[in-house]
């Protein structure tokens, strides 16, 4: 099921499932769970009508999740992605409050939250994906082609593509590799999904792959190893990378159009491992770069009836995932948990019952 924040067509809304991991593919990880950085994550998630938007904090790896933010810090809009540079440093973006598209930042994790921009020098539309480099610089994509860059923490925001200029598509997620280097990929455009890349700091933004290659009618998230090497994945369940930078994009996976299931999340920790999330209740994974993907289901004790969305992982062993309710059960967002690469899981409590979207943890590389 899809359920992108914002595109052409409102039920393409994606609904996006998130990662489940299999004991097998964690065989010959010998990564440590026990950085106690990887205690500290965020959430963020839909309205719930009650004044602020919802943001979610974590300091204990997740046995507790406390709500932060409150009414006049935090606009009461959707938040759709949340990227943690560390454990006091953070940024969000989401729908547009007050005329321009919202771009929320913390300095002390998460106590205060900051909006950043104003009319003048934001878009009024939605910011679906945000992509952190440094304290400095950071960008921000959003609806109808739009991509910013701020070099100096926020404080100022420099629009690289006005909304409808570089290409009318919604886009949606940002792989930001350096102070160079970042990849972009969202809605189609001419037929097939877009995925943009600059080598230039943002100078210049050059699209890749061609309707053969890329098929997808959408992607919806993407993540980057390094330069050359990277995973999309999105609709009809299609994953792609590139080990030259896009020169070449290949198809490790696509369902017929319109029948499969959607990927919705991925995140890569090199250039052989990465996970995948998947609607239905499904999560699978490659320790081949792969070659070979293996799925297997949420167990219906822990979180049935779930599309998972979202995946922030540290390692091969360690992560957590949301998921939104496609049967209308309450909660309607889970966060779910394994330290031993999905052998186990553990539901964990939330404070609010909505629909929850991006997690991402202090020291994770999403």
């Amino acid at each position: 099921m899809n359920l992108l924040p914002h595109s052409k067509n409102r039920s393409f809304l994606v609904v996006f499932l998130f990662c489940l991991f299999l004991p097998w593919c964690v065989a010959g990880c010998s990564d440590d769970p026990s950085d106690p950085s990887w205690n500290t994550g965020w959430v963020v998630g839909s309205s719930t009508g009650d004044g602020y938007g919802v943001i979610l904090h974590t300091d204990n790896g997740g046995a507790s999740w406390v709500r932060q933010g409150r009414q006049g810090m935090v606009p009461d809009v959707d938040l759709v992605d949340i990227r943690a540079l560390d454990e006091t440093n953070v940024w969000a973006v989401g729908f547009s409050d007050s005329g321009y598209g919202t771009i929320l930042r913390t300095w002390d994790g998460g106590r205060n939250w900051f909006r950043q921009g104003d009319r003048s020098m934001l878009p009024d539309v939605i910011f679906s994906g945000i992509g952190v480099v440094d304290g400095d610089t950071a960008w921000v994509c959003g609806g109808k082609g739009t991509i910013l860059r701020t070099t100096d923490g926020g404080m100022n925001w420099e629009i690289q593509s006005a909304p409808g200029v570089l290409t009318s598509a919604d886009l949606y997620v940002i792989a930001a590799v350096d102070r160079s280097n970042a990849w972009i990929v969202g809605d189609e455009d001419g037929g097939y999904a877009v995925i943009y890349r600059t080598v230039d700091g943002g100078t210049s933004w050059t699209r890749q792959g061609t309707a053969e290659m890329v098929k997808a009618k959408g992607l919806i998230d993407i993540s980057a190893v390094d330069g050359n090497t990277a995973w999309a994945v999105g609709v009809d369940e299609t994953i792609l990378k590139t080990a030259n930078g896009g020169a070449v994009w290949t198809v490790q996976k696509t369902w017929v159009p319109n029948m499969g299931p959607h990927i919705n999340g991925v995140c890569a920790l090199d250039t052989l491992n990465a996970w995948i999330a998947v609607d239905s209740d499904i999560m699978a994974c490659t320790t081949d770069g792969g070659r070979n993907w293996t799925e297997t289901r949420i167990p219906a004790s822990v979180g049935d009836g779930y599309h998972l969305i979202c995946v922030s992982a540290p390692n091969m062993t360690t992560l957590w995932v949301t998921g939104i309710s496609f049967l209308g059960r309450s909660p309607f967002g889970e966060v779910l948990h394994t330290r031993d690469g999905g052998e186990h899981w553990v539901r964990q409590d939330i404070p609010v019952d909505t629909m929850l979207r991006r997690v991402s943890f202090a020291g994770a590389p999403k």
